[in-house]
């Protein structure tokens, strides 16, 4: 994190603050008239001279519209709203029906939320224009951003230079927008690994009508372990937006550790089976490109999202060990197949060129989403080389089931549940399970969920 560059250099004087101050008080007198029981004026404890710069100005209005909700939710109505966004800072008027010491302790409750929030400045005054101070409600004094003492305590006697606290409200600010991101993130990762499991009927694979091909595994061990997996998916994502100034291959070398904390959680959390190690690396990437993209401020279309993906990536398919002892360094010695090492190192090519597209394409035509799911996952059998269908069989089985899919896939209907659940109990007569196929439907359920914020980025980089 750039601090410098976050704050930039519009500085204010002492007299525009002065001035500024007036102002806002002739405005608070002149709201005060139009009615209403207390007036809330809402600003920002923004140290030093530079006040107002993108983040400040993104913070302030996610601070006012949580303001504005947690209001609504104590039935506290809002007769009249200014808002401002000058140099000086931004600064907001609510004029409210409610009791002014009842809406302070509101406020209060905000100020003190997260660590970033102490950064409100809620100010709430009575109709005669007194200020309602959190000392005669009882409520607890305001805390210095840097050491934690109240702040009446360290700000008369400066004794942290206004430099200091002004790097400070930054930090807390910049850790609050990469986290609250970061959980979107990890929301829609999380919501694509519980989606995957529930779509139902998959041949071979756990899903809500039974355990497929696999005795050690039913969907409450799947719903287990995507619960422990969604703090790696946050820190994914988080590690991104920190690494925006980093070249991507850096980046993935960042995810290693995480990656084999995230394995060690997922058996721990599930009594030591294997649920979702190919998630653990795929839906790890993907996390991670999207917050790099994010801090970079760059679009994110899915197309984007596999381009970041493949530079994080470069030379992931040369890291196969001569004599590596894995299935699927097994496999590439004996056939040449890749599996998710190279569908990832490609971008993607299955999930974009055909899952995706498959599935937004179903949907479109109206079909139930756990059916253009089932759907879709028939047809990303068919287009990667899935590496546990071959360690279950061998490379010519796989190729047949691939020539079978296809002609179930050549007809001018979409196949009808039936037929898959028909394609089901031949799987598990066979001992067969398209693992690596479930991974890549997840990534596309993640691919899918993430076009709702594609257009997001950092809020350092422009006003909101």
């Amino acid at each position: 994190m750039d601090v410098e560059r976050i704050l930039g250099e519009n500085g204010i004087s002492l007299a525009q603050m002065l001035a500024a101050r007036e102002r806002r008080a002739a405005r608070q007198r002149d709201m005060l008239r139009g009615g209403g029981k207390s007036l809330i004026s809402y600003t920002l404890n923004m140290p030093g001279e530079i006040k107002q710069f993108p983040l400040a100005q993104s913070f302030f209005r996610h601070g006012l519209a949580r303001l504005e909700r947690h209001l609504a939710r104590r039935g506290v109505s809002v007769v009249k709203k200014e808002c401002r966004f000058e140099s000086t800072g931004s600064e907001a008027m609510l004029l409210t029906d409610g009791a002014p010491a009842d809406v302070k302790s509101l406020t209060v409750a905000l100020e003190v939320s997260s660590p970033a929030s102490r950064l409100y400045d809620m100010d709430v005054l009575a109709p005669d224009g007194t200020k309602i101070s959190r000392e005669a409600l009882g409520l607890p004094p305001r805390r210095c951003v840097i050491c934690g003492r109240a702040a009446m305590d360290c700000a008369p006697r400066r004794i942290h230079p206004a430099r200091e606290l002004a790097c400070a409200a930054v930090k807390l600010m910049y850790d609050e927008a990469v986290g609250r991101f970061a959980d979107t993130v990890a929301n829609a990762a999380q919501r694509a690994l519980l989606y995957e499991v529930c779509v139902s009927p998959k041949p071979g694979l756990v899903d809500r009508f039974n355990s497929g091909s696999h005795r050690d595994m039913d969907l409450f061990k799947f719903v287990d372990s995507a619960s422990a997996l969604a703090p790696y998916f946050r820190r994914c994502a988080a590690l991104g937006a920190e690494a925006a100034e980093q070249e991507p291959e850096r980046l993935f070398q960042a995810l290693r550790l995480p990656g084999m904390e995230a394995e060690a959680a997922m058996l721990e959390a599930t009594g030591g089976v294997n649920a979702h190690k190919g998630v653990i690396f795929s839906v790890g990437v993907v996390c991670a490109a999207r917050g790099w993209l994010w801090g970079r401020g760059e679009p994110a279309a899915a197309e984007r999202l596999a381009g970041a993906a493949r530079k994080m990536l470069a030379g992931l398919k040369d890291e196969f060990p001569p004599q590596g002892q894995s299935a699927g360094e097994k496999i590439f010695r004996e056939s040449g197949v890749t599996g998710i090492r190279g569908e990832a190192a490609a971008g993607f090519p299955a999930v974009l060129e055909c899952g995706l597209p498959v599935f937004e394409r179903l949907l479109a035509e109206n079909l139930p989403l756990n059916d253009a799911a089932a759907v879709t996952l028939l047809h990303l059998i068919g287009a990667a080389d899935d590496t546990n269908m071959i360690r279950r069989s061998s490379l010519p089985r796989f190729r047949e089931v691939q020539r079978q899919i296809e002609r179930l896939l050549d007809g001018t209907t979409v196949p009808s549940m039936t037929d898959i659940a028909r394609l089901d109990r031949q799987f598990v007569a066979e001992n067969l399970s398209p693992g690596g196929s479930a991974d890549l439907l997840a990534l596309t359920l993640l691919l899918h969920f993430m076009r709702d914020f594609e257009n997001e980025k950092a809020p350092w980089l422009s006003e909101s």
